[in-house]
C-alpha cells in the first residue's frame, strides 16, 4: 500500500512518543531534540500494516517557531493523527496545525487524546468535546477519537487497527505526469554520497534513472532508491522515497528543491488558484498583499491578487486569486498550498492550484472566474477545453495537457475522440499537439492573412516560403506542428503549394510594365533557342539585365506555365519541350531503348543539353534509366 500518515498538534502533546509506541521507531534523531525533549525537525518512521506493506509516517514539530518545518512535512498526507494531550486540551498550535492539514486537503483524520494516564475519565470527555468544537464545519466532523497512553500502551492497538482500517479504503488515484519528489531532507552518507528524501507526489523513480533538481535544472542520476528503509526496483507516487544521487554535491540540493523527470516544464513564477481565508487570520486579506507561500517543501515570498476586481476576502470566505512568486517554484494543477503573513507569525489561509503556469490577467482579458470554475469542478472534457483555452502557446502536448488539467494520461486519447472542440495535430492517433478548435481556426486564419499580405507586397513572387511563413505568424510553432496545419489548408483548397512555397488559390503573378516587357523578351529568346536555349548566364548577356532580375522573371514565366525548369539554370519553352518529349517517346516505342548519344542525334543538340533533358525526363516519369540506356516507362 502506498500511503503517508502525518502527525499534527501542539508542542509537548506526545506526538513523537505516540509514533514510537505505534512503530517502535524514535523520530527525534538530533542530539538537541533528545536533550530538550522537543522536536525541532521533521521525523520519519513507518507503520507495518500486517500484510507485508508499510505506510510512511512524518512526525512534525509542534512548537510555533517551527511551523515552517511542519509545513515542509505536511504535504502529501493521506491520513493525519491530530494529537491533543488530555491535560492541556486544545492549544494554539493544535488549532494552527489543524487548519494547515485542512488547507492541504488531507482526506482522513484520527484524533488521538494522549497522556490519558495523567487524568481522569471526566477530563478525557472534556477534551473530546473540545475536539468536536474544533472540527465543526470541516471535513473531519465525523473523525474518530481514540484516547491513548504512550506510557502504558492503553489504546495504542486500537489506534493502530483503526489507522490500518482507514488506509485500506484509501482509494488513491494515480497522479498523471512526471516524477515529483519535493525534498525535505538532504544528507551525505559516507561511501555513497548525497541522499535526498521526500514524499513522491507524482510519477515513479528507479535506480539508474536520470533526474533533474528544480528549480535550477541541475542534472544527476539515481544510484539507489529506498522506500521505508528497503531497497526497491521502483518507487511510486504516494511513498516516502530516499534516493542516493550521483553527480551532485551536498551544496547542489536543499530542502525546498524538487527531484523531477528531465524535460518537463514544472517551474512557475505565477499561478491561479481558489484560496480560502481561515479564522486564524483574524482579519481580511487585501488584494496585492505580500505573503509567504508554502508549496510542498518550498517557502517563497509572493503577492496575492484577488481576481475579478475583489479588494479583500474575509475569514471563512474563499475566492479565486493569482499568486505572483518572488522566486520560481515547482507547481502543478491540483497542488495544495498554505499562505502565511509576511512576518511568518500567523497562517492566513491556503487553497488549491488551478492553473500552474498562469499569465498575468489584465482587464482587457475579461473575467476569468468562469474558466477557473471549470478547472475547479468541471469534468475531464471541460477541464481539457479550459486548459487549452488558457495555454500560453498554440496548444499543449498530450502529457502536458494531462498534467495541467489533472487528467489521467491514458484518458486523454479517449477524450480527444469525444469532442469536436479539440484539434489533434497531426492526427488523433498520434498527436503531437492538442489545440482548442477556436485557437486552431484563429491560427489558420492568421496563416492565410500572412500569405495574402505577402502576395500583396510581392505580386511578382510565386508565393511565400514555408519557413518565412512559419516565422511570421504568432505563436511560432515547431515544424512538425506547422507542416500538418499547412497540409490541411492545402488539402481543403484554402492554400496552394508548389515545392517550398504556398499561395492563395486566386493568386496570379503580376509584373509592372517594364518587367513585363523584359519577361516577354526573355520568353522570345528562350523560344528562339529551340532545343538549345540560352542558360541564365547567356540570358543576362542577351537582355543586358541583372542576374537576380533575370532569374526572377524566368521564375515568373515558369509559374505562368510558359517555360519549364529542366535544370537549375536551364529553361525550355513548353511547346519546345513537348516536341522533344514526343520525339523521344516515338523513338523508344520503335527501338525499345536509347543511349545518350542516340538521344543527341535524335534531337540534334549538344551533350550539354541532352544530359539535363534525359535527367528531367527520368524525374518526370517519362523514362527510366537502366545502365547506360533509357527505356520508356509503362504508359
Amino acid at each position: 500500500m502506498r500511503a503517508i500518515i502525518g502527525t499534527a498538534g501542539h508542542i509537548d502533546h506526545g506526538k513523537s512518543a505516540l509514533v514510537k509506541a505505534l512503530t517502535g521507531i524514535e523520530t527525534d534523531r538530533l542530539p538537541q531534540e533528545r536533550e530538550r525533549g522537543i522536536s525541532i525537525e521533521l521525523g520519519f518512521a513507518y507503520l507495518d500494516l500486517g500484510d507485508g506493506g508499510r505506510a510512511g509516517i512524518v512526525d512534525v514539530p509542534g512548537h510555533e517557531r517551527f511551523v515552517r518545518q511542519m509545513l515542509a512535512g505536511a504535504h502529501g498526507f493521506d491520513l493525519v493523527i491530530v494529537v491533543v494531550a488530555a491535560d492541556d486540551g486544545v492549544m494554539p498550535q493544535t488549532e494552527e496545525h489543524f487548519e494547515i492539514v485542512h488547507l492541504l486537503g488531507v482526506r482522513k483524520a484520527v484524533f488521538a487524546i494522549t497522556k490519558i494516564d495523567m487524568v481522569d475519565a471526566a477530563r478525557v470527555e472534556e477534551v473530546r468535546g473540545e475536539l468536536e468544537i474544533l472540527a465543526v464545519g470541516t471535513e473531519f466532523e465525523e473523525a474518530p477519537v481514540v484516547p491513548v497512553s504512550a506510557l502504558n500502551g492503553q489504546g495504542v492497538e486500537e489506534l493502530r487497527g483503526l489507522v490500518v482500517e482507514m488506509l485500506a479504503d484509501l482509494g488513491r488515484t494515480e497522479r498523471a505526469g512526471p516524477l515529483r519528489v519535493p525534498v525535505d531532507r538532504v544528507f551525505v552518507m559516507k561511501g555513497h554520497g548525497v541522499v535526498v528524501t521526500g514524499t513522491a507526489l507524482g510519477g515513479s523513480v528507479a535506480p539508474g534513472d536520470e533526474i533533474v533538481i528544480l528549480p535550477g535544472g541541475r542534472q544527476a542520476r539515481t544510484r539507489d532508491v529506498q522506500v521505508h528503509g528497503r531497497a526497491v526496483e521502483r518507487a511510486w507516487a504516494g511513498e516516502r522515497v530516499a534516493m542516493n544521487l550521483v553527480g551532485l554535491g551536498r551544496e547542489d540540493v536543499c530542502r525546498g528543491d524538487t527531484v523531477a523527470t528531465p524535460g518537463w516544464d514544472l517551474t512557475t513564477g505565477r499561478f491561479d488558484a481558489r484560496a480560502e481565508i481561515r479564522p486564524l487570520a483574524g482579519r481580511p486579506v487585501r488584494s496585492h498583499e505580500r505573503v509567504r507561500v508554502h508549496l510542498s517543501t518550498r517557502e517563497v515570498l509572493g503577492r496575492l491578487v484577488w481576481l475579478d476586481g475583489r479588494e479583500e476576502v474575509e475569514p471563512r470566505q474563499s475566492a479565486y486569486c493569482q499568486i505572483a512568486l518572488m522566486e520560481p517554484a515547482v507547481v502543478c494543477h491540483g497542488d495544495r498550498f498554505v499562505v502565511r503573513d509576511e512576518t511568518a507569525e500567523r497562517t492566513l489561509g491556503g487553497g488549491r492550484v488551478l492553473v500552474a503556469r498562469a499569465q498575468k490577467h489584465r482587464k482587457s482579458h475579461g473575467p476569468v472566474s468562469e474558466r477557473l470554475a471549470t478547472l475547479e469542478s468541471g469534468g475531464d472534457t471541460e477541464r481539457m477545453g479550459a486548459v487549452l483555452d488558457m495555454a500560453p502557446g498554440l496548444g499543449l502536448a498530450p502529457d502536458e495537457l494531462a498534467l495541467a488539467a489533472g487528467i489521467q494520461r491514458d484518458a486523454v486519447a479517449g477524450l480527444i475522440g469525444s469532442t469536436d472542440e479539440v484539434v489533434a495535430i497531426p492526427d488523433a492517433a498520434s498527436p503531437t499537439l492538442l489545440v482548442s478548435r477556436a485557437r486552431y481556426q484563429a491560427y489558420v486564419e492568421a496563416l492565410l492573412a500572412a500569405v495574402g499580405s505577402f502576395q500583396r507586397d510581392n505580386p511578382a513572387r510565386p508565393g511565400i516560403e514555408l519557413e518565412h511563413l512559419r516565422a511570421s505568424v504568432r505563436p511560432v510553432v515547431d515544424q512538425k506542428v506547422f507542416r500538418p496545419v499547412v497540409e490541411e489548408a492545402v488539402g481543403s483548397g484554402r492554400l496552394g503549394r508548389r515545392a517550398s512555397r504556398v499561395f492563395t488559390p486566386e493568386h496570379r503573378v503580376t509584373l509592372d510594365e517594364g518587367d513585363e516587357a523584359l519577361a516577354r523578351r526573355a520568353m522570345e529568346t528562350i523560344d528562339h533557342g529551340g532545343v538549345m536555349p540560352p542558360n541564365l548566364k547567356q540570358l543576362e548577356q542577351d537582355l543586358a539585365a541583372d542576374a537576380r532580375k533575370v532569374a526572377s522573371l524566368v521564375g515568373v514565366l515558369a509559374e505562368r506555365g510558359e517555360v519549364v525548369k529542366v535544370a537549375p539554370d536551364l529553361f525550355y519553352s513548353v511547346s519546345e519541350l513537348r516536341g522533344i518529349e514526343e520525339s523521344l517517346r516515338e523513338a523508344l516505342r520503335r527501338d525499345g531503348e536509347i543511349t545518350a548519344g542516340g538521344f543527341r542525334d535524335l534531337i540534334a543538340a549538344s551533350r550539354k543539353y541532352c544530359i539535363p533533358l534525359l535527367d528531367f525526363f527520368d524525374r518526370s516519369g517519362v523514362t527510366i534509366r537502366v545502365g547506360d540506356v533509357r527505356r520508356l516507362r509503362s504508359e
